[in-house]
């Protein structure tokens, strides 16, 4: 049986759109029988630290038949030695979570040697994303139509991601 792969979406609150990619994902690996991957999600803000998802995330998610229901969380140092990939959701969450890393790569599993980097955007898995638009819009404070074009960007990016993951699995030591 091949080691886990341990995936983190981070975002600056966990409280939209990090716990929606975690809910996404879980869905859509369990739907393909992906046993060895495991997800989680987090912020790198203190905010919503004990808070279930923004209602309008979780709705938009049970619409779509998802379960959005995390506790927000900060990601912790210890993050960074645990996962194997951290998956930001804009630009500036990824340069938050280099400066909290410290510049280290601690990264402790073997998929080091097969995806070299660790902190990547999510939308690098959109097969829509064009150069220069590789964010996933905050919905924070915005309409519910916001939240839903947050899941039809999320939805567009997980399945590329989970069969990448699956060839990190395939290509591992």
């Amino acid at each position: 049986m091949p080691q886990p792969i341990r995936v983190l979406f981070v975002c600056l609150g966990n409280h939209c759109r990090s716990p929606s990619a975690h809910a996404v994902a879980t869905h859509v690996a369990r739907q393909r029988g992906t046993e060895h991957i495991t997800f989680d999600s987090a912020s790198t803000g203190r905010d919503h630290v004990g808070d279930l998802p923004h209602p309008l995330a979780s709705h938009e998610g049970g619409l779509r038949g998802y379960h959005v229901s995390h506790v927000g969380r900060q990601i912790h140092p210890d993050d960074f030695a645990r996962c194997d990939l951290i998956i930001a959701m804009d630009r500036d969450n990824a340069s938050d979570l280099e400066r909290l890393r410290g510049g280290e790569e601690s990264r402790r599993g073997i998929y080091s040697s097969v995806e070299p980097v660790q902190i990547q955007l999510l939308r690098r898995w959109d097969p829509f994303a064009m150069p220069g638009d590789e964010e996933l819009a905050d919905p924070w404070g915005r309409p519910p139509s916001a939240y839903a074009e947050m899941f039809d960007v999320i939805e567009r990016s997980i399945p590329p991601l989970i069969e990448h993951l699956e060839w990190l699995v395939s290509e591992s030591p």
